[in-house]
């Protein structure tokens, strides 16, 4: 069997966190627990790596993270991301407070929001290459490619292929590798399936979490 992936991923994983905690040496607490924002600003700065956007959704100078009604995320990502490039490109964190102020960001960040609201924020944005990341319960239901979980202590994530191939990206396997589950087949953006192998609505626990 080969486990180099699975060694890449964890190693991953181990790097976002070592980002976290980078960006709060100075501000931890004295019990040594880390800003949950700053953990999340690592996952969507690292996130990118591993999603192919079609060649057009992604301008040549700039990649926008669009953060909706959440101040703290947005300070926090403007903390971890100066100094840093996102797939070669410069980042820039985008307050807004509605979809339709979206413009031509690759990534949409939405914090805790009422589930009835999260399924308004999918629809608006559609079938556009945008990878909406969420932190609810029941994210992935309502519409969301990425959903932050808490399990336990540790800040995870899981995945919809079916929302992520709405929206024509594409996920590395490392990053499916990390996810704590993995949800559906991915979809091309007229909503046919691709034809992986995997049927609708499958869910996949990675193995040692």
């Amino acid at each position: 069997m080969n486990t180099r992936p699975k060694r890449r991923a964890a190693g991953w994983l181990g790097a976002a966190w070592a980002v976290a905690c980078a960006v709060l040496s100075l501000q931890a607490h004295a019990a040594g627990e880390y800003s949950e924002n700053a953990v999340k600003a690592a996952f969507l700065y690292r996130f990118a790596d591993y999603i192919e956007w079609p060649p057009e959704a992604v301008p040549a100078t700039s990649f926008v993270i669009a953060v909706l009604d959440d101040e703290g995320m947005a300070r926090e990502l403007e903390q971890l991301l100066p100094g840093h490039t996102i797939q070669g490109r410069s980042p820039e964190v985008h307050r807004i407070t509605d979809v339709a102020q979206l413009g031509h960001a690759q990534m949409l960040y939405v914090g805790s929001t009422p589930r009835s609201e999260l399924r308004a924020v999918a629809d608006a944005v559609g079938t556009r290459p945008v990878l909406l990341v969420t932190d609810e319960e029941r994210g992935l239901s309502a519409g969301s490619a990425v959903n932050f979980l808490r399990d336990g202590r540790r800040m995870r994530f899981e995945v919809s292929l079916a929302a992520a191939g709405r929206s024509g990206l594409r996920i590395s396997s490392e990053l499916l590798a990390v996810a704590l589950r993995v949800h559906g087949a991915p979809l091309r953006p007229d909503g046919g399936a691709r034809g992986n192998g995997q049927a609708r609505g499958q869910e996949i626990t990675v193995a040692g979490t």
